[in-house]
């Protein structure tokens, strides 16, 4: 691990790792998606984003005595030192992330306080040095304010709750002292934070994709970086340089499904998505016009699993449950609607037609953002009434190898390492580190 012996205060360089901690909140992602959107970044009035601020300044230090009593049968910290951490900040993370674990058993789960936390995981509680570093506020929102304008005053909040987490996260580190941490989101706090952390010290940083990437992420940042396909490389690439070393290893979480994949010919189930940048009524009324003009057609309805909305959908409409995994959702479908969401990749491995649909129109900067209908795996409805020819169509004759439209995005599709992903991301791993001690 590198040793930092510098005493010196260098404000120059905390600016900077801030400005790329934060980066996504400032990327202009906000800009042009919707208000639900941005009200998980901050709020959207002035007043309440000062509340905010004072909230989270009062809650730290409670919150900091209560996890720790919450969370004590996991801050045994002492099983983190000299052992691989594997960072899990969501369930989706936590899907990529224990096939890593499977072939590593050694690797350690350190778990973000808000994830569902399991057995054997440990549990960062930061709260207290999070807290100490409040006082440099001034500073680090000045320098905001004088790059990004306007913009530090509309997102003061999110500024906030970065304040302090590098700093905590570089004193975890260095007491706990991991072989390498392995990531599985690049682009939101805390792994942010983690992140640049560990490239201070000196420990090895990996990153494994647990969905698509967008031109909103930050540059590719790690030592090693697993990635799923070309597409990845080629979107990471136009969002700055690329560090490190890259292998494809096709999407960990697919292997245990791949035999279930639909030989279905013809259409008559249909999974209807949506997400958080989609309009709660507008999403309801399209619900409704689609139960009417598909009578036949067995619909299943399936909001974000993050989206806590309490949507109003016809009774001849089945509804995926929160706790149901994206692949046992999509197993029941023949053909999957939805706008911008990695769900469509995830649909077409599983060899289910999918169609872009935008139920309230885009604007043009995130209109299908994964480019999923320009690199062809998603058919793209212009409007309803498209929509429902596209649906006549597969009705009749279902496209029974439109898996291999996902081969630009998933590297091993059709491939001997097909369904093998998680044993190949910890083969390159393995590899990775023992050249490194070399």
């Amino acid at each position: 691990m590198k040793k930092n012996n510098s005493k010196k205060f260098n404000r120059n360089a905390l600016v900077e790792t801030y400005f790329s901690m934060l980066q996504f909140g400032f990327s202009g992602l906000l800009d042009v998606t919707s208000i639900a959107v941005r009200k998980i970044f901050s709020a959207e009035k002035g007043w309440k984003r000062w509340l905010n601020i004072v909230a989270r300044f009062i809650i730290l230090p409670f919150k900091g005595i209560y996890y720790n009593i919450k969370y004590k049968a996991h801050t045994d910290y002492q099983r983190l030192k000299g052992l691989p951490w594997l960072l899990v900040i969501s369930r989706n993370n936590r899907d990529v992330l224990k096939k890593i674990k499977e072939k590593i058993p050694t690797a350690v789960y350190l778990a973000y306080e808000g994830t569902e936390t399991k057995n054997g995981d440990i549990v960062p509680l930061l709260h207290f040095r999070i807290w100490l570093y409040c006082y440099r506020f001034p500073l680090i929102w000045w320098s905001f304010r004088k790059k990004y304008g306007k913009k530090a005053w509309d997102h003061i909040d999110y500024i906030f709750k970065g304040l302090g987490q590098y700093e905590a996260s570089l004193h975890f580190i260095k007491k706990y002292q991991p072989a390498y941490i392995v990531f599985s989101n690049d682009h939101t706090i805390f792994p942010r934070a983690m992140l640049l952390a560990a490239k201070e010290l000196g420990v090895p940083t990996i990153y494994i994709q647990h969905a698509s990437v967008t031109p909103y992420f930050p540059p590719l940042d790690f030592d090693l970086n697993l990635l799923e396909g070309q597409a990845t490389l080629d979107q990471y690439t136009l969002n700055g340089p690329v560090s490190g070393k890259t292998k494809f290893v096709g999407m960990p979480k697919f292997d245990p499904y791949i035999k279930y994949r639909n030989t279905s010919k013809k259409v008559r189930s249909i999974g209807v998505c949506s997400n958080m940048m989609d309009e709660t009524k507008v999403v309801e009324a399209f619900l409704e016009r689609l139960s009417k003009a598909l009578p036949e057609m067995t619909i299943t309805f399936r909001p974000h699993p993050a989206d806590t909305t309490n949507f109003n959908i016809p009774a001849d409409i089945k509804r995926s449950t929160k706790i149901e995994p994206v692949f046992e959702f999509l197993q029941k479908q023949d053909l999957v609607i939805a706008g911008n969401t990695s769900v469509h990749l995830e649909a077409v491995l599983l060899n289910v037609v999918s169609v872009y649909y935008e139920y309230t129109p885009f604007k043009e900067d995130i209109r299908d953002m994964y480019r999923y209908c320009k690199n062809e795996l998603a058919y793209p409805a212009l409007n309803f009434e498209h929509l429902l020819d596209l649906i006549e169509k597969e009705s009749h004759q279902k496209n029974i190898e439109i898996y291999k439209k996902a081969v630009y995005y998933n590297a091993v599709v059709g491939t001997e390492n097909e369904g093998k992903s998680g044993a190949l991301a910890a083969q390159y791993i393995e590899e990775y580190i023992r050249d490194l001690s070399n």
